[in-house]
């Protein structure tokens, strides 16, 4: 069962926006505007991703608690949670979600590197980065009034995992135990052999003892939300903005700015490109020589075939009209189809 969603990142890609088209910009601030709006964009993209398989499976799950972009602050200490996944048996599952545009090695140390082009750039362990969340988790833990029994208080047992995307490829060690380190389509598979109703024997005798009803779960999870402490970046102050002049920026000044980038809307795309006459978004892209589905995604909304509704795409009345037709797969999700021959 879900008990929090992601939050909306429009605001921050409103802001950044709005500061690149403040006057006087250097070019190395524009640089950097530049890089932390694609940073957002791909991490938004693969929590999205992973959201949308996790809440695919555990949505209506009475045996596992799920909580999306959770922040904690406590003993002067962050932790910034892209999902936590709690099950009957007080198993935490912090997963750390990776948008990586390359090839990703790990080695037998366990460290990461991802290769972009050929070349090799070494990037820092997101387990290390985990485990500094979960050493902030335990030492909340310690101070929410959880269940006891006999006496003892029921003490969660945390585990770290990083999801990637679908499509990433991985190159995976022998020696290192990479078994967390998962694909966000794999989370089916995944939850089946951690979930208390499918494990083994031996797991659920041994855990017996802490183990909790669907209730009780959903307490625990409630107990961690009520600590979720969001934060809003100053990004004048981060890019040196500050004192420069910064007059107010329209939303449509923002639509005019070709160099602004546009915040992104996920949209599934099925396996099956072509439906009858009709194309799927990807493929009508590629037809239309579109450098990928969100490029044409951006040119339905400018003409009004599409609307965003909760930063995701919905067809309007005039893309209705047109023959756009909304379509769901039991595997991809939800995607859109057109006529082939669709003036645009």
């Amino acid at each position: 069962m879900i008990l929090k969603s992601s939050e909306s990142k429009q605001a921050q890609f409103d802001e950044l926006n709005r500061l690149l088209l403040t006057p006087n910009l250097s070019a190395k601030q524009h640089e950097l505007i530049s890089k932390e709006i694609h940073a957002l964009k791909q991490g938004m993209l693969g929590e999205q991703n992973s959201e949308y398989e996790i809440n695919f499976y555990l949505q209506d799950s009475k045996n596992w608690a799920v909580i999306h972009d959770l922040r904690i602050e406590h003993n002067g200490r962050v932790a910034q949670i892209d999902h936590l996944l709690i099950n009957r048996l007080l198993d935490v599952f912090v997963i750390e979600t990776k948008n990586f545009s390359a090839d990703l090695q790990i080695n037998e140390q366990g460290e990461f590197t991802a290769w972009y082009n050929k070349k090799p750039i070494g990037i820092p362990s997101p387990f290390a980065q985990n485990e500094k969340h979960i050493e902030v988790l335990k030492a909340l833990s310690k101070t929410l009034p959880l269940p006891t029994r006999l006496g003892v208080t029921l003490m969660p047992s945390f585990h770290s995992v990083v999801m990637v995307s679908k499509q990433q490829r991985i190159t995976r060690p022998k020696n290192f135990d990479s078994k967390n380190i998962i694909k966000a389509d794999q989370i089916l598979e995944w939850v089946t052999k951690t979930n208390s109703d499918d494990a083994g024997f031996g797991r659920i005798f041994g855990s017996l003892a802490k183990m909790v009803s669907g209730e009780t779960v959903m307490d625990i999870a409630e107990l961690f939300t009520r600590h979720h402490r969001p934060i809003k970046i100053d990004y004048k102050a981060k890019f040196g903005i500050i004192g420069m002049n910064d007059p107010a920026v329209t939303a449509q000044q923002v639509a005019a700015k070709p160099q602004v980038i546009a915040p992104l809307a996920i949209v599934p795309v099925a396996d099956t490109e072509q439906e009858g006459a009709k194309l799927t978004s990807s493929k009508l892209a590629a037809k239309l020589g579109l450098k990928n589905t969100q490029a044409l995604i951006d040119l339905l909304v400018a003409k009004g075939l599409v609307e965003m509704v909760n930063d995701k795409p919905k067809l309007t009345q005039q893309g209705k009209a047109i023959g756009g037709e909304a379509k769901f797969n039991p595997k991809f999700g939800p995607y859109f189809i057109w006529p082939s021959n669709m003036p645009i």
